[in-house]
């Protein structure tokens, strides 16, 4: 299964479609935060299933800031990362993932890419597809999840 991963478009919709456009065919889309309203207005024309949380720029409560699915059979946790102030260390977030049992947690709000693995966590934050920071591309990722395999993959736009 391909899952495109994207965050942190902050209202820039054409920046997001061009992030699904470089992905390829996907079977499903990850929308990690800011803005959870983008993720919705994507939604009805990608035409597969979206998955999708707030992140700090949103208002508060209006929808959960954390959400756990299955695909595959792998276990996949997707919050923004403010919560856990993935700014400032992994660690946190990486002890929430085994909380939650999750083998990948999807997560955005620094606008830095991350494909890394601590134990047998996958932690994946596709950057930005808006605002990277200086020095670093706007991007996008692709999840490869099956029964046998879980892997990253960061692409630069």
């Amino acid at each position: 299964m391909r899952i495109g991963v994207i965050s942190d478009t902050h209202g820039s919709i054409s920046s997001a479609v061009k992030a699904i456009y470089e992905m390829g065919e996907i079977d499903a889309l990850i929308h990690a935060g800011d803005l959870y309203s983008d993720a919705l207005r994507i939604s009805p024309v990608i035409k597969v299933p979206v998955y999708a949380v707030p992140g700090n720029c949103d208002i508060p409560g209006q929808v959960k800031e954390e959400l756990t699915i299955t695909l595959c059979g792998r276990k996949i946790y997707i919050t923004h990362g403010h919560l856990y102030r993935v700014k400032n260390s992994l660690q946190s977030l990486y002890y929430r993932a085994r909380e939650m049992e999750a083998k990948v947690v999807v997560f955005g709000h620094t606008h830095v890419p991350v494909n890394t693995w601590e134990g047998n966590v996958l932690l994946f934050n596709p950057g930005s597809t808006s605002r990277p920071p200086a020095g670093i591309k706007a991007g996008c990722g692709i999840l490869s999840i099956g029964t046998d395999v879980i892997k990253g993959k960061l692409i630069s736009l």
